[in-house]
């Protein structure tokens, strides 16, 4: 970080009142989840490219995982119908200015689909993809996803359609996101006195 841009002393990283969800680097999202297994999962060294899913074309080469999001709703133990604010801390790079948060959880169901011309290695990608996700469930954890359960395996398929067979093995887990807001109170505050100011006279 670039001292210089901070009041004489003052060090973010330091001060005991910036909260880490807005002092994080990323997001926690669904898709920062997904960016981080792509990584680890390459660096394992693990079988095929896990991609969004879409139709199968002839470019596509197997074997392939793709992911999709069934359904997201708000989670129903916390019960954020809104968003509703968590804390407020300092701003991160303003002294003297303060944000406030707002957050609300979310359930996502997410399902993986492992694509391959054998339906032996259709299996074992599946049994890799799982313990692989139970292994790294707490780097995951730590990177903004609250939570994650395996849900089930749906029916095996075998695609007859495509230029040779395809063994398909779909796999269904939930996940549980905060979504957090920020709300720059000095922000709206000078909005609002500018609206104020250039407001026409009656």
């Amino acid at each position: 970080m670039n001292q210089e841009i901070y009041a004489d002393g003052y060090d973010p990283e330091q001060d005991p009142y910036l909260d880490a969800r807005l002092r994080s680097e990323k997001a926690a999202t669904f898709l920062s989840f997904i960016d981080d297994l792509n990584r680890l999962w390459k660096l394992a060294g693990k079988p095929g490219i896990i991609k969004r899913d879409t139709p199968l074309d002839d470019e596509a080469e197997f074997p392939l995982i793709t992911f999709k999001i069934l359904r997201r709703l708000v989670n129903q133990d916390f019960k954020d119908i809104k968003p509703r604010i968590r804390t407020t801390i300092r701003h991160p790079y303003v002294p003297d200015q303060y944000v406030q948060l707002y957050g609300q959880i979310f359930d996502v169901w997410v399902e993986f689909t492992v694509y391959s011309t054998s339906a032996e290695d259709a299996d074992y990608i599946v049994d890799e993809l799982d313990d692989f996700i139970q292994m790294y469930k707490g780097y995951f954890k730590r990177n903004g996803v609250q939570e994650m359960l395996f849900y089930a395996q749906e029916s095996d398929k075998v695609i007859t359609d495509y230029r040779f067979p395809i063994a398909v093995r779909p796999i269904q887990y939930t996940m549980r996101f905060e979504k957090v807001t920020p709300v720059f109170l000095n922000q709206i505050e000078q909005i609002l006195a500018q609206a104020k100011a250039v407001k026409p006279q009656a």
